[in-house]
């Protein structure tokens, strides 16, 4: 029990960063839209799944060393997080279409 406790404060010590921009880009977004507050927590959820997404490929992928700059882009996802996912999911649709066209033609 002791090993998933020190393993969940380890994740939450090296991606604080990203979760809090989360947060904040969360806040953002409902200072700008009017939601209530279910539907806020819902956000301020997938806006942490978002950021931490956006926080891992910019550090890891991107190789930004920079971490103010990893960090600001985590709140700008965190912001426009359901815009992201709409898109993503757009394309994952697209991208199911053209897979089922190649297989039926095969």
């Amino acid at each position: 029990m002791q090993e998933i406790y020190d393993y969940a404060f380890d994740f939450m010590k090296k991606f604080s960063p990203y979760i809090l921009g989360g947060a904040i880009g969360s806040i953002i977004h409902r200072m700008r839209t009017e939601m209530s507050w279910i539907a806020f927590f819902k956000s301020v959820v997938v806006s942490i799944f978002i950021s931490v997404c956006v926080g891992i490929a910019c550090k890891d992928y991107l190789k930004i060393t920079n971490e103010n700059i990893v960090f600001a882009l985590c709140g700008l996802s965190g912001v426009f997080s359901k815009l992201i996912l709409d898109e993503i999911e757009q394309i994952i649709k697209l991208a199911s279409v053209y897979v089922k066209s190649k297989i039926t033609k095969g």
